[in-house]
Order: structure tokens, then C-alpha cells, then sequence
């Protein structure tokens, strides 16, 4: 039985950009060694890396392999806006989910 060629080019999309995606964690990973934040304390940059981090997550992507991206991601994930972020997310998802 032959693969689909739409297999074929889907498995090289997710390989391309799983490269890319730890290109730049790679970076961010050397970035953060020794520091908390990528600036002297917490700016937008570091927000958005961990909307990007916890995407990569959700996607089931490992990203232990970078172990200062994984302590950042901890780190961020504990401050107090964050936590009341993702428990207002938590909420909005459930009451979707009772209307589907």
C-alpha cells in the first residue's frame, strides 16, 4: 500500500518546523542561562516566550532538552497575573465546552 503523498508532505511541514522552533529555543535557551528573564526583570518578551512555550506544550512538544526554557516557563507560570490568566482561560474553555 502506498503513503498518501499528503503524509509524506505533512510529516516534512512538522519536521521543518519542529527544526526551527528549536532553533530558537536553542537560542533562548543560551539567552537565559545564569538570568531569570531575558532583560533585567520581566518584560513583554518574556510574556510572549511563554505564550510560545506553553504552545509548544499543548502541542505535546518536549521541550526538556532546553532546560532554561523549561525553568522559565516554570517560572513565568507562577507569577500571580499568570496563574489568574489561565484559571479565567480554564473557566472560559469549560463554559464552551457546555455549549458544544
Amino acid at each position: 500500500m502506498a503513503i498518501p503523498s499528503g503524509y509524506i508532505l505533512g510529516a516534512a511541514i512538522i519536521k521543518f518546523a519542529t527544526e526551527g522552533l528549536f532553533e530558537n529555543f536553542r537560542i533562548a535557551d543560551d539567552r537565559l542561562a545564569g538570568r531569570e528573564y531575558f532583560f533585567d526583570h520581566f518584560t513583554a518578551p518574556d510574556a510572549h516566550f511563554f505564550w510560545c512555550s506553553r504552545r509548544a506544550t499543548q502541542l505535546e512538544v518536549d521541550i526538556s532538552g532546553f532546560p532554561n526554557v523549561a525553568a522559565h516557563f516554570k517560572r513565568v507560570q507562577e507569577r500571580p497575573s499568570v496563574k489568574k490568566l489561565l484559571a479565567y482561560e480554564k473557566e472560559v474553555n469549560e463554559g464552551f465546552a457546555k455549549t458544544a
